[in-house]
């Protein structure tokens, strides 16, 4: 066995067929092209790759030569723009190159990788520019970078001009920014915004890159009152930047006047929410058995004398087929006299089917004399799906005067999973709501809501929002100490106690007789013609 190898092929394997004499001390060889592989082909049908010709590709890649940066000019619509032109050598055993450039020592960007000895970028802006190439062999082997020498290029002047109008708005547990683009932004790529906690550039975050010409963008899932700084900046298609907008404030919502009948709408829209807005129907076997059962046994006990009936019945019934297995059953305990009718009725119901499980438990207790009814339901109920579903405990109570239906009372307790999140509910429905504190075997109440206001005793609140602040008696700091530290305000009297007071912005007191003003031009004295007396500071014009 012998093999003829060398620097630019690999290793070939023959089979020896013939060898000859040729008498002049050469001989003729003759062989066939051998493929070890083709054996397990042959047998088992199995099918490998035909092993590489050539040789391994180098273990240390060269790197691009010739690296050169230029510039062209072209006319579109009647615009010239200018276009960076880069160019280099390939090495030996390249098959694919990686490039980056960049402007006036600023940040890389990558080019994407190609397989041409060079690429182009349009609608430069003019500046110093700085090109590295680095080439790819077969075995994924990157060379060191090769750079070009640092070439000022005339393009367009300046940087890609900022957003116009950036601004913040509050949104219900959110915050949404809006802006607009200024004239030659047609090549913008993308609007970057960052936010922050402050307005001096420190714990700065990206909060999004939204794409051109998208010009809004909406920071949800907050709780109300919370506060960011935000600013924003364009990125052209070439990777320029422009300068970063000023700071603006955005803060969600805090005015209960716009929350509330947005958490109104999100309840209501739940089960939760529906459950307790329902005003309820007198039940009987009819409204709840619906579904034709496969088996039933029954029980009943009844009376009757005259006009006068009373009875006990339970009822059991069974449903199963291929795709739907069922079971409930059914009590009632009611009694009747000359059209006065009371009733309790429970029924227990599981339902399972191949893509979904359904449970209830519910208790109804209703009575009626004349056209007066009352119906108390309590309920416990589970459904799921794939992918979503509920659990729900409910009380509900309906009142029915003169054939008129009142939702008169309920409470609610839910948790729905939908679009792959859990919200828990609880809910009450009542003009008068209580909470009592046993004291020495007495009842006091220290909450009360009555008609949408509440009541209470006291109060220790960590931060509040308030949007209107009454105060019938005194507002008091807790230090407070007369003459020496704190404040106190008294709302009946309107005398002021205040200790080492700041105030930022223009001072003035009024009186019948005059007023004194402090504001940034110095301290004057107006008598009662408001004509100034005394000034110290800037003399008024």
């Amino acid at each position: 066995m012998w093999v003829v190898d060398s620097d630019d092929l690999a290793v070939q394997l023959y089979r020896v067929i013939n060898i000859s004499d040729n008498g002049d001390n050469t001989y003729t060889i003759s062989g066939a092209i051998h493929n070890p592989d083709h054996y397990e082909r042959i047998d088992s049908g199995a099918r490998i790759d035909e092993r590489p010709i050539t040789v391994i590709p180098p273990s240390v890649q060269p790197a691009p030569k010739n690296v050169k940066i230029s510039s062209y000019s072209r006319v579109d619509q009647g615009i010239a723009f200018s276009t960076l032109s880069v160019s280099w050598e390939a090495p030996e055993s390249a098959i694919a190159y990686e490039a980056q450039w960049r402007r006036d020592n600023g940040n890389w960007i990558n080019v994407p990788r190609t397989s041409s000895l060079g690429f182009d970028v349009d609608g430069i802006y003019s500046g110093r520019y700085q090109v590295r190439v680095r080439a790819i062999n077969a075995s994924e082997i990157s060379s060191i970078w090769a750079n070009a020498p640092e070439t000022t290029l005339t393009g367009k002047v300046g940087n890609p001009p900022k957003p116009v109008n950036f601004r913040a708005s509050p949104l219900v547990f959110g915050i949404k920014l809006d802006w607009g683009f200024g004239d030659n932004t047609g090549d913008t790529l993308k609007t970057e915004i960052q936010y922050s906690k402050t307005n001096d550039g420190n714990g700065l975050m990206l909060l999004a890159d939204v794409p051109y010409p998208s010009r809004s963008h909406e920071l949800a899932g907050l709780a109300a009152g919370i506060a960011f700084y935000f600013r924003a900046r364009l990125v052209d298609k070439s990777g320029n930047e422009s300068e970063w907008t000023s700071f603006v404030r955005g803060e969600s919502e805090f005015d209960v006047n716009t929350i509330m009948p947005a958490l109104d709408e999100h309840f209501m829209t739940a089960e939760a929410g529906k459950q307790l807005d329902k005003t309820l129907d007198w039940l009987n076997e009819a409204c709840l058995i619906n579904m034709a059962a496969t088996y039933e046994l029954q029980e009943d006990l009844f009376i009757k004398h005259g006009q006068s009936q009373a009875q006990i019945k339970e009822l059991w019934r069974v449903y199963a087929d291929s795709e739907l297995a069922w079971a409930e059953k059914y009590t009632t305990v009611n009694a009747s006299i000359n059209g006065v009718k009371s009733e309790v009725a429970t029924l227990d119901k599981a339902v399972a089917k191949l893509d979904s499980s359904f449970a209830e438990s519910q208790t109804q207790l209703q009575v009626k004399f004349n056209e007066q009814e009352a119906l108390i339901n309590t309920k416990m109920q589970a459904e799921f799906k794939q992918g979503a579903g509920y659990a729900m405990h409910s009380t509900n109570i309906t009142i029915v005067v003169d054939g008129k239906k009142y939702n008169a009372a309920g409470m609610v307790i839910s948790a729905e999973l939908k679009n792959g999140k859990i919200e828990s509910f609880i809910g009450f429905n009542a003009n008068n709501f209580a909470f009592y504190n046993p004291v020495n075997g007495k009842m006091e109440p220290f909450l009360y809501m009555k008609n949408g206001q509440v009541f209470m005793n006291e109060a220790f609140i960590s931060k509040a929002w308030l949007n209107e602040v009454v105060v019938t008696d005194k507002m008091t700091s807790a230090n407070y100490v007369p003459g020496k530290i704190g404040f106190n305000i008294d709302a009946k009297t309107g005398e002021i106690e205040c200790h080492n007071i700041l105030i930022s912005g223009n001072f003035r007191i009024v009186s019948d007789d005059g007023q004194l003003l402090v504001d940034n031009t110095g301290v004057a004295v107006f008598d009662e013609s408001k004509r100034w007396a005394v000034k110290l500071g800037r003399r008024p014009v």
